[in-house]
């Protein structure tokens, strides 16, 4: 991150500000790079002509867009691709309540061994279902009308890459209440879907989010 800091913004530039908070170090030690990169990085941060979030962001959806995007096209093909076309007749919110479960037993033992959850993972595993089922609609939706799976590829890179940013810029609470994947993830799901949902009732000319089968594409 220090290296890609420094491309944007070139070397040598001593700050003229002071926007970089100490709580953006978090989005750093999180990927894991020594103390003394991570406080370059902030020097550097600082010179960046953007707010700190807005640059996160963006560079976020960069890597989400592209780099994320393979890595996430591997978990879409099953979940959004076969498994979509597959189960197709139970209609959109059963198709997605299955897949929602699938994706979380599939992410299971990663949680159990303290991924996304280092402190609680036994209560992370019913958190993260609670986030699988609530943000399904979301992947079912987008891949539906763009009748293409890179419609939940991308999106699913894109908050690989950025939903980290929850347990920077929300603190006071564990990474089961404001983790990307946890309460907060879980409201963001319901508020999504629930969007998809007005947007298919109220703006498309064919509804999705019924009991019938969902129309596969070929």
């Amino acid at each position: 991150m220090h290296d890609v800091l420094h491309a944007v913004n070139g070397e040598g530039r001593s700050p003229s500000s002071s926007r970089a908070k100490p709580d953006d170090g978090a989005f750093f030690r999180g990927m894991g790079p020594p103390e003394p990169q991570i406080e370059e990085s902030l020097v550097v941060l600082e010179e960046i002509p953007l707010p700190t979030p807005a640059f996160f962001v963006l560079q976020g959806l960069i890597v989400g867009l592209t780099i994320n995007a393979v890595a996430a096209l591997g978990e879409e093909l099953g979940w959004c691709g076969l498994l979509l076309r597959e189960l197709s007749s139970l209609g959109f919110w059963r198709v997605s309540l299955v897949t929602g479960l699938m994706w979380c037993i599939w992410h299971a033992p990663l949680i159990l061994q303290g991924h996304n959850f280092p402190d609680a993972p036994y209560v992370g595993v019913v958190v993260m279902t609670g986030w699988t089922v609530a943000a399904t609609p979301v992947f079912t939706y987008l891949t539906a009308r763009a009748e293409s799976v890179l419609a939940a590829t991308l999106l699913h890179g894109s908050f690989n890459a950025v939903a980290s940013l929850s347990l920077v810029y929300l603190t006071g609470a564990g990474a089961l209440i404001v983790g990307p994947v946890g309460i907060a993830g879980i409201g963001a799901g319901v508020i999504a879907t629930a969007a998809c949902v007005v947007h298919d009732r109220d703006i498309a000319t064919t509804q999705l989010t019924t009991s019938g089968p969902i129309n596969t594409w070929e």
